[in-house]
């Protein structure tokens, strides 16, 4: 908080390009153009309480982008901004993965922003990846009893209005304390004895999709 914008967005330039200040600062007002940020100078002098919470998610991706990566690693990149913002954040992902041909990692919650950006899907579970597939194939046929519940618990704009929306049982397990079997089965109403006691590797099931499951599509 005590840095300006600009020392923040030049400091990798310097550090691991080894640009000089000059060329730093040069590279650094690029990249606050190129994340859309209107009139760099000015901005690139301001502190970071002095910007909106568009304007420093705009900041953190010109600094992630400072040294070209081949892969951006975006989590939860619209958490706490509002829904124009998010939606203009996620547009201006998708606009420089198309112009640079960076790869995008996206680590999110939200299964809308899943369903509007993503070409596949890894759903994860405590710690391990439990189903692949692409967006498409996921969310009209999900295999693994965790994202069967993960979409069924989605509100629904039209439903019963004494229906109760649908959850999924129980917590997550602790990280040091995950069960002999299947990570999923204390809380899957699916499991029996063998889930329980052994665990399930991530498998191919056919049309580039892979499940760790024993029961995988019995939802």
């Amino acid at each position: 908080p005590v840095m300006t914008v600009g020392a923040q967005v030049a400091e990798a330039p310097r550090r691991v390009a080894g640009l000089s200040a000059r060329a730093a600062r040069e590279r650094a007002l690029e990249l606050l153009r190129t994340v859309g940020i209107p009139d760099p100078a000015r901005r690139y002098a301001s502190y970071p309480h002095e910007l909106s919470g568009g304007l420093r998610q705009r900041v953190m991706i010109a600094i992630a982008l400072s040294t070209d990566p081949a892969v951006l690693l975006c989590d939860e990149p619209t958490t706490a901004l509002d829904v124009t913002i998010q939606a203009q954040i996620l547009e201006l992902l998708e606009e420089l993965q198309r112009e640079m041909g960076t790869a995008i990692l996206l680590i999110t919650h939200d299964l809308a922003v899943i369903a509007e950006t993503a070409h596949r899907v890894a759903v994860m579970y405590a710690g391990r990846i439990v189903e692949t597939a692409s967006v498409a194939d996921l969310f009209r046929t999900p295999l693994h009893p965790y994202t069967q519940g993960l979409l069924r618990s989605i509100p629904r704009i039209v439903r019963h209005p004494e229906a109760e929306l649908p959850e999924i049982p129980g917590t997550v397990p602790s990280p040091g304390e995950l069960p002999e079997g299947c990570a999923f089965a204390p809380r899957c109403a699916l499991a029996d004895h063998y889930c329980h006691s052994t665990r399930p590797i991530l498998e191919p099931v056919g049309d580039g999709r892979e499940v760790a499951c024993w029961k995988p599509g019995h939802g």
